[in-house]
C-alpha cells in the first residue's frame, strides 16, 4: 500500500504539483474518475520528489523511469517510478522495499518459483518490478519445497486404502553425469483412501524407457511405507504391471484403463468396425452385472475375431480386468474405471515442463514441479472429500472386511 500518511509532509513544490493538477482537472471537467487522477497526482508529486533530491545532491542526476503496478485505496494503479543515476533516491509514498521477510514479497518469490520459472527468468521479472534480485533466496525456497518433496516420497501411508491410480509419464531431463538431456519416465501413484480423500501416494523417476522391474519396485515401496490392503489398482496395461500386482497384492483387484481399451479399439480396427465395437462396449459399460459383462463383452469380441484374431485374443484374456469397477457401488463407477486421476496430474506436470522450456534442467527440478503440482491441487481441488465415497461409506466397509479379514 501507498505511504499516503506522508502526504501531510509534502514539500512546497510537491504541494504545487498537486494544486495544478487539480486545477487542470477542474477547468477540463474530466471525467476520467479517482483512479487515473490518483496516477497522475502520486507519478507528479515522485518526479517533484526526485527534482528536489537531485538538486539537493549536484554529484547524482535523473535516469528515468520504470514501471510499477500498485494497489492503493483507488484500487490498482500504474506508476512510472522515477529513478536516479546513483540509484540513491526513492519517494516516500512508495511502501517500503519487499524484504525477505515481509510476506509480500515471499508470496512473490514463492509464486515465481512454483511457476516453475527459471532463475534468469526469476531474475529478469524482479528486475522489471524495481525489484532486487538475490540468489540466496530464491535457494532458500526452492530447498524448502524440495526437502517436501522427499518427505513426500518418504511419508507413511495408510494400511487400508480404496484405490490407486497409476500411470506413467514420459520427458527429458537433464543428467547430472553426462549433462545431457535425455529420455525419463516418471511414473506417479495417486490414492483415494476410503473416506474420500485424494493425494500422491509417491512418484518415481527412472532415466530410459519403461521397465518391468519398475513396477516391482515402486509397489514395494508402496508396501515398504504401509499400504498393505489396496482394495483397486487402476492403470492402463503396462507389461509387468498385471503379474506385479497379482504376486504382491494378490486379493487386490485390478482395473484396466477403460477408455485405453476403447482407444485401442480405435488403433487396431477399421473405422467402421471401431465405431460398432465402441457403440456396443458404452452400453455393456453401463451394466451393474458384472458378469453379464463379462459375457456380452466376449461375445462381442467373438464377432471380430475373423479380422482381427491377434487383437481380440488380447482382449479376451484380459476381459476380467476391463470391468473389475462393476464389482462396486455403482456410484463410484465413473470414479475407477478409468486413469483419468493421474492422466490430468501428469498432463498440468506437462505444462510445468513446457514453462521450463521443454525439460527439467535436473531431478531436482522436477521434484520441485511435481511439489509445487501438489500444493496447488490440495489448496484447490483436492481440498475436501469426494462426496461418493462418503455416500458409499458401509459398502466399502463391508468390502474390507470380506476381502481382507
Amino acid at each position: 500500500m501507498l505511504n499516503l500518511q506522508n502526504l501531510t509532509n509534502l514539500s512546497e513544490e510537491q504541494k504545487d504539483s498537486v494544486e495544478t493538477i487539480l486545477q487542470e482537472i477542474q477547468q477540463q471537467q474530466t471525467t476520467e474518475g479517482l483512479k487515473a487522477i490518483g496516477d497522475t497526482i502520486i507519478n507528479a508529486l515522485m518526479k517533484a520528489e526526485r527534482n528536489a533530491f537531485v538538486r539537493k545532491n549536484p554529484n547524482n542526476k535523473a535516469n528515468g523511469f520504470y514501471p510499477r503496478t500498485l494497489m492503493t485505496g483507488l484500487g490498482k494503479i500504474d506508476l512510472q517510478i522515477p529513478r536516479d543515476r546513483l540509484n540513491d533516491f526513492r519517494p516516500f509514498l512508495l511502501p517500503e522495499k519487499w524484504q525477505r521477510g515481509e510476506q509480500s514479497y515471499d508470496d512473490l518469490l514463492k509464486s515465481l518459483v512454483i511457476n516453475a520459472y527459471s532463475p534468469n527468468k526469476i531474475k529478469a521479472i524482479l528486475k522489471s518490478l524495481g525489484l532486487s534480485y538475490c540468489a540466496a533466496e530464491i535457494e532458500e525456497i526452492q530447498n524448502e519445497i524440495y526437502q517436501r518433496s522427499q518427505d513426500l516420497k518418504n511419508k507413511e501411508l495408510p494400511q487400508e486404502v480404496f484405490c490407486i491410480y497409476i500411470d506413467a509419464y514420459h520427458a527429458s531431463i537433464k543428467d547430472p553425469e553426462s549433462k545431457k538431456v535425455v529420455k525419463a519416465v516418471i511414473h506417479t501413484v495417486i490414492g483415494i483412501d476410503k473416506d474420500g480423500n485424494k493425494s500422491v501416494f509417491g512418484y518415481y523417476e527412472f532415466f530410459g524407457s519403461e521397465n518391468k522391474e519398475h513396477w516391482l519396485m515402486i509397489l514395494n515401496d508402496l508396501i515398504k511405507r504401509g499400504m498393505l490392503k489396496p482394495a483397486l489398482i487402476i492403470s492402463d496395461d503396462f507389461p509387468g504391471l498385471k503379474e506385479a500386482v497379482a504376486v504382491l497384492f494378490d486379493k487386490t483387484d485390478h482395473q484396466l484403463c477403460f477408455i485405453h481399451m476403447q482407444r485401442n479399439v480405435y488403433k487396431n480396427m477399421s473405422k467402421s468396425d471401431s465405431k460398432q465395437f465402441n457403440d456396443t462396449l458404452k452400453t455393456i459399460r453401463t451394466y451393474k452385472d458384472f458378469d453379464k459383462a463379462i459375457n456380452d463383452f466376449e461375445n462381442l469380441a467373438l464377432k471380430f475375431k475373423d479380422k482381427y484374431p491377434h487383437f481380440i485374443d488380447l482382449l479376451i484374456q484380459k476381459k476380467e480386468l476391463y470391468f473389475n469397477f462393476l464389482k462396486y457401488p455403482e456410484g463410484l463407477h465413473k470414479h475407477i474405471y478409468t486413469t483419468n486421476p493421474v492422466e490430468n496430474f501428469n498432463s498440468r506436470l506437462e505444462v510445468l515442463r513446457v514453462n521450463l522450456g521443454g525439460y527439467f534442467q535436473s531431478t531436482k527440478t522436477l521434484n520441485l514441479a511435481v511439489q509445487v503440482l501438489v500444493d496447488k491441487l490440495h489448496a484447490n481441488v483436492w481440498n475436501k472429500k469426494i462426496n461418493a465415497f462418503r455416500a458409499h461409506e458401509y459398502e466399502i466397509y463391508q468390502i474390507f472386511r470380506s476381502r481382507f479379514s
